[in-house]
């Protein structure tokens, strides 16, 4: 440590270690910062004299060794401070108050979410103390102490230090993942985490302030390259009113920056398919026929432009990532192990061979015109391109198959060809124009494309056909061709916030501001053959439709969709951290006024919100006056945006509907000819022939406001509690625990009122109905479990006009949609000293509800917001349960040691199983709207034993099952180690490294076919078989080259 104690004279004793500890060596993960903004915080603290005394009007001035500006400010009457508007870097202290030494300490690592200390000071001309030890130390010091005003629960990880020690997959969702609260959701939705047991599209991602997340679908943001990063801190409760529209968790990311010196470096980092060990076959995978490879290089340089004032960064990153994969299909019995064991019962299908080798670039401007005055401007370019190229099917003769014993492909069958990411920037300007006035504006835009087009290899546009007959061996008839997917989503943000500090009756620092997203999303998807599909049934007793028990019949799908769509999102937030007691207290009083609204492909506004007033309050104390220990606690109300996928399916005018035939062979192509239509009592006339033997979903034409959303709607909301404890021991360690009590309030679904409008029908003496609302005519937007006001689509009983009609929450017959989340969590951090670090967390939770959120994982839906979650209202029978996020218990442990110039790291994490059910088909009698969907409720053929009927020679009693209740998955574990070796070349560094995961090679048994029958009700014999293990061992090998 590097100090002067003005003219005093000063000897330093301690070990090298300890010195390298009082500089502030490089902190991995912290508390969640207590942030001024999302690229910036407030260093904080309080100054005290030899007695503990709060020393008055000291003037604290911090210098960045980085860019070179001063801040300067004076402590209150309590000896606090706040230095506002920094970025992470190093910075020099000077402490200076009359009749007391001057105390300065250069190297001061400041980053969000450490960013407070606690300065002693001595008397001008005092004597040197002993300390309690009988050392002879230096009074005047510095101490890190808690971010007293925080109230967040979570992490801020410094993504660039952490990189170097601790093993993590390079991309956001595994950093996410080492904070406590959260865990990686299903495999269906690529791992994307689950934050505080809510549904992965419920999350908010934002990078140096711009809002990256997928608003089409809360899915994957914006891909972002790991090296791009400076800290990440992930906010999973207790958030302030700027940060919103998340009932999930909030993450926000800062990007590096330049400084006053240049740097500049290479990493190579190569995933070798050598080193990796198969996955375990499935039924229908062959995971040792597939191979995976990535190599990248990126290339750093930073440095300044004008000394002080104005600096660059840049990164370019070459990638090449090349995998494949097999598949295979299994003739047997799933319940017979000798066999699923037996090769000869297996038939390959088809090998997939993607390649893609788009670069990703960025770059940074930081312009400081003078102290307090900044700009910064971020630029980032995500665009990629894959193929996919595939050989073999099991659509033909078994020539043409995949051989998935020996590897062997079949004959060229088809491509495709993927398009995805975008151009991202966002600008922001900062003026600190007086301690008390700070102003900031930001302008941004996200574009995130996704194209995908499939040919065959004849290029020809080919319907998807399946045969289903044999539940045992289905299997498709067809090389499908010519179907297209093409999405454009694109986002433009204005914000503005203004922050002001004041005293009245203690001390307040109050902000407010407003920002406006205004989305785009244009949208065209239709399959191959003229956007048909067709699935081939055999009839089963006591089927929807009235056909003859082993009659086969054939469903013809039809689907086309296009149009461009508009959303707006805007916020007011008002926010005033208030410090009473000495500040021992501080209370955090705000309010956020979300306000969200959605237009269909006509460009009318079809769902206003309305202000959605969400108070975010909290307080913090300190028990012991020394800002070492607090306690604290928030209450929050969060509001969540209407996903842009509402907009498109439930608005768009999409042609959508499915006709039912007797089936009357197969033509050319093995396309199925439709045979006499099935005119069954819920159907509809067909769009296209005015036949009524169709299921509606959509006519082609966009639908009006009136009939597509409830009037008296309210946004999904929830609510959230936490009460916690948290204290600093020493200069490197933090425990603490706190509890988390969450609640969804409203949600939003798509609900069929066909029913609910027959039987208003029926109450009104209106004939007609019935051939109209078959079950799938008018979808609404609801509240489940709340009244709808809803125009009718058409006119009624001779009517000129659809009239509009008030339904009460039982005539709906929907349940509230309910979903809580409880856990406590435990903590403990020690902070990389040079030498070693640790991360410990446990938490034990529950998540019960009948909800999971706008996904599902159970049936692997991503269509946000119109999952099959109350369609009907046989749907919703025995969903109340524990939710496929439930995590019982979570333990993590992440660390590092450092031996010279070797680093040892590791990340280890467990995860309760999760719990699963039974999805089978409801029956006809309880809902015969909801039987329609297939396999799509909990009702199961049980067994007199209680057990589940996967026979399907066998006939059991059908009975509801409870959501979670029949069987769970294995604990899942990550359990990552690398080793890496730093040595100097000239005035440049070197680091070697090996990182390597799942070194256990552990083949846990992670998600399972939930399905207990088939779409006709006949038990299924694959209930309960195993669709995912975990990962194989891998590894990834690094070479850094740091000048």
């Amino acid at each position: 440590m590097a100090f002067k104690s003005g003219k005093t004279r000063f000897r330093f004793l301690g070990s090298a270690i300890g010195a390298l500890i009082s500089v502030g060596g490089q902190v991995a993960m912290m508390p969640a910062a207590s942030a001024q903004g999302f690229s910036s915080f407030s260093a904080t603290g309080v100054v005290v004299d030899a007695n503990g005394k709060p020393v008055e009007g000291a003037l604290v001035t911090v210098l960045s060794a980085d860019q070179g500006f001063t801040r300067s400010t004076r402590t209150n009457g309590n000896g606090s401070y706040s230095i506002s508007e920094l970025r992470n870097g190093s910075y020099t202290f000077t402490v200076e108050a009359e009749g007391y030494e001057t105390y300065t300490e250069a190297g001061v690592r400041l980053v969000q979410g450490a960013a407070a200390n606690r300065f002693r000071l001595v008397l001008t001309g005092a004597p040197e103390v002993a300390g309690a030890s009988g050392d002879i130390v230096v009074t005047g010091s510095r101490a890190a102490t808690s971010e007293f005003d925080l109230t967040t629960t979570g992490q801020v990880i410094n993504v660039a230090d952490l990189a170097t020690r601790v093993p993590v997959a390079r991309n956001l969702a595994a950093l996410i993942q080492l904070v406590p609260g959260t865990a990686g959701g299903s495999g269906a939705f690529g791992g994307l985490p689950s934050i505080n047991g809510g549904a992965v599209s419920e999350n908010a991602y934002f990078v140096n302030g711009l809002n990256i997340t997928d608003f089409r679908k809360g899915l994957s943001p914006v891909e972002v390259p790991f090296e791009f990063y400076q800290t990440v801190e992930v906010k999973t409760g207790g958030y302030a009113a700027e940060f919103g529209r998340s009932t999930g968790g909030f993450t926000s990311a800062t990007t590096k920056s330049g400084s006053n010196e240049f740097h500049g470096g290479l990493l190579f980092t190569w995933n070798p398919n050598g080193l990796r060990s198969y996955t375990r076959d499935t039924l229908g995978s062959d995971n040792d026929g597939g191979t995976s490879e990535a190599k990248s290089v990126i290339a750093q340089l930073s440095g300044p432009i004008i000394k002080d004032h104005l600096f660059f960064y840049g990164l370019y990153q070459a990638r090449n990532n090349n995998s494949s994969g097999g598949g295979r299909a299994f003739l047997g019995d799933p319940r017979n192990q000798s066999q699923v064991d037996d090769p000869a019962q297996y038939l390959g299908t088809s090998r997939s061979y993607t390649r893609s080798d788009s670069p990703f670039y960025a770059a940074k401007i930081n312009a400081v015109i003078m102290d307090g005055q900044r700009l910064e401007l971020t630029y980032f370019n995500t665009t990629s391109e894959s193929e996919i190229n595939i050989y073999g099917t099991d659509a033909g003769v078994r020539a043409d198959r995949y051989n998935y014993i020996t590897n062997t492909d079949g004959p060229y069958t088809g491509r495709s060809q993927q398009r995805g990411g975008g151009e991202n920037y966002v600008g922001r300007y900062t003026g600190v124009f007086t301690n008390w006035l700070t102003l900031s504006a930001a302008y941004g835009r996200n574009e995130n494309i996704g194209f995908s087009q499939r040919f065959n290899a004849s290029n020809a546009s080919i319907p998807s056909v399946t045969d289903a007959r044999n539940p045992l061996n289905i299997r498709p008839l067809t090389i499908a061709g010519g179907g297209i997917d093409s999405n454009e989503d694109i986002r433009k943000f204005y914000r503005a916030d203004a922050d002001v500090r004041f005293n009245a009756l203690g001390s307040h620092h109050i902000r407010f501001g407003y920002d406006r997203e205004e989305l785009s999303s244009t949208s065209t998807s239709q399959g191959g053959g003229d956007g048909l599909s067709y699935d081939i049934f055999t009839a089963q007793s006591g089927n929807i439709y009235g056909i003859p028990v082993g009659t086969d019949y054939v469903r013809q799908t039809r689907y086309v969709q296009s149009g461009q769509f508009a959303s707006l999102n805007e916020a007011y937030y008002l926010q005033d951290s208030w410090s009473l007691l000495g500040d021992r207290l501080n209370l955090n009083l705000g309010i956020r006024n979300d306000r969200f609204s959605n237009d269909n492909s006509l460009g009318e506004t079809f769902y206003k919100s309305g202000n959605q007033w969400g108070p975010r309050l909290g307080f913090t104390f300190d028990p012991i006056g020394q800002r070492r220990d607090k306690v604290y606690g928030s209450f929050s109300r969060m509001y969540l945006p209407v996903a842009s996928n509402t907009n498109i399916r439930l608005t768009g005018g999409e042609l959508f509907y499915t006709r039912t035939n007797i089936f009357g062979g197969l033509g050319a192509g093995n396309i199925p000819i439709l045979g006499s239509a099935v005119l069954y009592p819920s159907a509809t006339t067909c769009p296209d022939d005015n036949i009524r033997n169709c299921n509606v979903t959509g006519n082609g034409q966009p639908r009006s406001a009136e009939a597509t959303v409830s009037q008296n709607l309210k946004p999904q909301s929830a609510d959230e509690y936490i009460l916690g404890y948290e204290k600093r021991l020493g200069d490197k360690w933090r425990i603490g625990a706190f509890f988390n009590y969450s609640k969804l309030n409203e949600v939003l679904e798509d609900s069929s009122l066909d029913a609910a409008i027959n039987n208003y029908c029926v109450a009104q003496r209106i004939s007609g109905c019935g051939p109209i609302w078959g079950g799938f005519h008018q979808y609404v937007l609801i509240n489940p479990g709340r009244g709808a006001t809803v125009t009718l689509l058409d006119p009624i009983n001779g009517e000129a006009t659809p009239r509009t009609v008030e339904f009460t929450a039982a005539q709906l017959g929907y349940p509230k949609a309910k979903r809580t989340y409880k856990a406590m969590t435990f903590e403990a951090h020690r902070e990389f000293d040079g030498v070693w670090s640790l991360d410990a967390s446990y938490t034990y939770s529950k998540t019960v509800g009948n909800y999971e959120g706008g996904v599902k994982t159970d049936n692997g839906q991503s269509d946000t917001g119109l999952t099959t979650d109350f369609d009907q209202p046989g749907l919703t029978l025995g969903t109340y349960g524990y939710s496929p996020n439930d995590k019982r218990h979570a333990i993590k442990v992440a660390g590092s040691y450092q031996l010279g110039p070797v680093v040892l790291g590791a990340n280890l994490q467990a995860y309760a199983p999760r719990r699963y059910g039974c999805i089978g088909l409801v029956p006809g009698s309880v809902d015969p709207y909801a039987a329609a969907y297939g396999a799509a409720g909990l009702y199961c053929q049980v067994n007199a034993d209680g057990s589940i009927n996967s026979d399907p020679s066998v006939t059991s009693p059908v009975q509801q099952v409870r959501r979670g209740s029949v069987f769970k998955s294995d604990w899942s574990f990550v359990n990552d180690v690398d080793i890496a070796y730093k040595f100097d070349v000239g005035s440049a560094s070197m680091t070697l490294r090996a990182s390597v995961f799942n070194v256990l090679n552990l083949k846990q048994k992670l998600n399972f076919n939930e399905n207990g029958t088939n779409g006709e009700g006949v038990a299924s014999a694959y209930y309960r078989t195993v669709t995912q293990y975990q990962a194989g061992r891998n590894a990834r090998l690094q070479l850094t080259f740091d000048f």
